[in-house]
């Protein structure tokens, strides 16, 4: 099923007519502020510099978080954002195709949570996050980056959450939380990492699940309840 895509919604629009709702939508036009223009390999590389930066890296395109078929390592931010942009690698770690995933965190990754604009101040400058929400409501704001093709482990979030694609697109797989009783979940994690072609002798249950599907676009923003 097509995730609903909405173009200019308004503040007053979004409270009353999407948000109570408790589905998602893609929110097409918005104000983003500068970082869809700006965000190329060359600036980020610039802006935030060679900072040392905690990574995913995988030697398959599909991360497991359950099996933990992934390493972590640190980086410099610029090579980073370089190395994320290749397709094949003169320096890596595991495998001349393998892919990176940065999901930023606080200082104290147990204790402090992401925030875009202690972790990356120069660039938070140029995001402009829908203003929907008192900034009091706001919990988290988690800068990513990950290489073309990499595909993250199927998973839920507590929170209400706005997915900002800034660059690039992404395939988005979404399933209702009534249908988490065939999700073969494991805490917040799903054991059904290939929802295309899945395991239907190992998750017969997952046929039940019925899923809902969107490509976003750069500048593309999905509103996930």
């Amino acid at each position: 099923v097509p995730v609903a895509g909405l173009a200019g919604v308004t503040r007053e629009q979004f409270l009353r007519d999407v948000y109570p709702q408790r589905k998602p939508v893609v929110l097409k036009g918005m104000e983003l502020g500068t970082c869809t223009t700006k965000w190329t390999v060359d600036y980020l590389s610039q802006a935030e510099g060679c900072k040392e930066v905690k990574i995913h890296v995988s030697a398959v395109p599909q991360m497991d978080f359950l099996s933990k078929n992934f390493v972590y390592r640190t980086l410099p931010f610029d090579v980073l954002v370089r190395r994320a942009a290749e397709d094949k690698h003169k320096e890596y770690f595991i495998s001349e195709d393998e892919k990176y995933y940065l999901r930023s965190v606080g200082e104290d990754a147990r204790k402090d949570i992401a925030d875009i604009r202690k972790q990356f101040p120069i660039l938070a400058e140029d995001v402009q996050i829908p203003e929907y929400f008192e900034k009091e409501q706001f919990f988290s704001s988690v800068f990513r980056i990950s290489s073309a093709g990499l595909q993250l482990w199927t998973h839920y979030d507590v929170m209400d959450n706005f997915l900002i694609q800034v660059t690039g697109k992404k395939r988005v797989v979404l399933y209702s939380p009534r249908d988490a009783p065939y999700l073969y979940l494991s805490g917040t994690k799903s054991e059904v990492l290939d929802v295309d072609n899945p395991d239907l002798e190992k998750y017969p249950l997952f046929v039940k699940a019925k899923r809902y599907q969107c490509f976003l676009e750069a500048g593309d923003v999905l509103f996930i309840p």
